[in-house]
């Protein structure tokens, strides 16, 4: 943050590099504008849209695979944490009857 102004962050660029940034997203904008005025040729949009179909159903199988995986693991975790809640009250119970004086 900057001394003077405290709600203003200074993210620590010299005036070189803010310019060189400007610079980049200047000529991002000009070619997205290029981008946008050139006509669009239907077979090559078709091919892109299928490409991305493609992959699209490639990541969901894998997603559903991982998430196939995840199930048990998270499974055996949980009762790993039960497991272990239950250990502990029975760890609890032994120091308290050891501290009452009780016999095990």
């Amino acid at each position: 943050m900057d001394e003077k102004n405290p709600l203003v962050i200074n993210p620590g660029l010299s005036k070189a590099e803010k310019d060189d940034l400007e610079k980049m997203i200047g000529q991002f904008r000009q070619e997205q504008k290029k981008a946008c005025d050139e006509p669009v040729d239907p077979e090559a949009m078709q091919k892109q849209i299928e490409a991305i179909n493609k992959r699209l159903a490639y990541l969901t199988k894998m997603f559903l695979t991982l998430d196939k995986r995840m199930q048990p693991l998270f499974e055996t975790i949980r009762l790993t944490c039960q497991k272990s809640d239950i250990l502990n009250q029975r760890i609890d119970a032994i120091i308290e009857a050891l501290r009452n004086g009780e016999e095990l």
